[in-house]
């Protein structure tokens, strides 16, 4: 049903001009064609009345002792019969003869239409001065006023479809030059929005709806870029706060695994006081550059700039199955984004898979999916649902950190992370990634 609908605002401004003016003229053609036939058939009538009441005239003038037809007066389509109902003189046309007979006997004024519509009879009663009754029968041809009728209606339709037209190219015009600064304003905001959020429309005083509606993008513009700016700012200084005391407690766990710690228990856990420092460090890093990268990208790239990363963080734990050659779509997203953002779901694949992980993607009209699947147990029923919130890990160690890292530097550039319905063996997730 909606395969036909306009796709912009001007499409459907003309659209709807065009459908306007489409039941307009159908209205007006139906109305005049009621008009024609309306006056068409009293002109009919008119015309039968007034040969009736001059034939008539004529015939009580002339039987002044008996009824008398005067034969070189009778126009043709006339036809004269006693109160017997007997024809006098005249005649009608053989289509019509026998209805023009059936009046003959009628006592008051009547007309009907002929066979086919193709003529109309009037039957008019009179009384000669010598008392004598008679009945006068009239045809008239009704072939002339239709054919005008269809004439007229013909060319209403012709002018209709010439004010349809001249109406659609003016509102085509009309609707181009008026939304042309629009179409401006738009392009402008999106090559913005790509490379600097510092330009502004800067159209004026509001002294028209485009240029008040310039005005109030100038503001939002303001807004949006304070509030990136104030976003950067945080984020920044809180890496740096929390780098500062990740990085001591990781140099004093590696300090203190140097020196030798005998007992074995201790050295675990220094390495793993080590490596969860570290883990924080990278991902307090991934935000911070995903907190840059969301007002400086203007970047793509393909599926082939992303897999390399994403295979080194596979390196040699599982077998990689690369199946990402037919991609050639390009990503609206600078590639260094679309690994870290990918990189969580990679990493917890591996964790989960047996001896395989596979790679996939497919190019469609406003999007690449990227689809990452392992061969391992698969995802727990009771935590599917939450999976993407913070806390909430699987049948792995760890604080389930990454997958909602990842949904979240998806989001960052217009992705999304899904986890696939539940398939034979292993866990399947789909990361969809916007079209350049």
């Amino acid at each position: 049903m909606h395969l036909f609908a306009p796709r912009s605002f001007r499409g459907t401004i003309v659209a709807a001009t065009v459908g306007l003016t489409t039941l307009a003229m159908v209205v007006v053609v139906l109305g005049i064609q009621l008009v024609l036939e309306y006056t068409a058939q009293r002109d009919i009538e008119q015309v039968l009345r007034d040969r009736s009441q001059a034939m008539v005239t004529i015939v009580q003038r002339a039987s002044s002792e008996r009824l008398t037809v005067p034969a070189d007066l009778l126009e043709p389509g006339m036809v004269v019969y006693d109160d017997t109902g007997e024809r006098v003189a005249g005649s009608v046309e053989s289509n019509v003869r026998e209805l023009a007979d059936s009046l003959g006997a009628s006592d008051r004024p009547r007309g009907v239409q002929g066979p086919g519509d193709e003529e109309q009879l009037l039957a008019t009663p009179f009384t000669t001065p010598s008392g004598d009754s008679g009945v006068l029968v009239v045809s008239q041809e009704t072939g002339p006023y239709e054919r005008s009728e269809r004439y007229a209606m013909l060319a209403t339709i012709v002018l209709a479809l010439l004010v349809i037209g001249a109406t659609a190219v003016i509102a085509l015009k009309v609707t181009t030059q008026a939304l042309k600064p629009v179409t401006r304003m738009a392009d402008r905001a999106a090559d913005w929005s790509e490379h600097d959020l510092t330009h502004r429309f800067d159209l004026g005083p509001p002294t028209n709806e485009l240029a008040a509606l310039g005005e109030t993008l100038d503001h939002l513009l303001d807004r949006v870029a304070s509030a990136i700016r104030s976003e950067q700012r945080l984020t920044s200084e809180l890496a740096h706060e929390l780098r500062t005391p990740l990085t001591a407690i990781q140099g004093s766990a590696d300090l203190a695994l140097l020196r030798g710690v005998e007992d074995e228990a201790v050295r675990e856990d220094l390495r793993q006081i080590s490596a969860s420092a570290r883990d924080m460090a990278g991902v307090i890093t991934t935000l911070l550059d995903a907190a840059r990268d969301s007002t400086a990208t203007g970047r793509a790239c393909r599926v082939a700039d992303v897999v390399p990363g994403l295979v080194a963080i596979v390196a040699d734990r599982v077998e990689v199955v690369d199946r990402t050659a037919e991609s050639s779509a390009r990503i609206a997203a600078p590639a260094d984004l679309v690994v870290r953002a990918a990189a969580p779901i990679v990493d917890n694949a591996v964790r989960h898979a047996r001896r395989r992980v596979v790679i996939e993607a497919t190019d469609h009209p406003d999007r690449v999916e990227l689809v990452v699947r392992d061969d391992g147990e698969g995802v727990d029923a009771s935590v599917r649902e939450h999976l993407f919130e913070p806390g909430v890990s699987g049948r792995s160690r760890g604080a389930g950190l990454g997958l909602g890292i990842a949904r979240r530097l998806a989001r960052s550039f217009g992705g999304e992370v899904d986890l696939d319905p539940p398939a034979h063996g292993g866990a399947s997730f789909r990361i969809r990634l916007p079209r350049r």
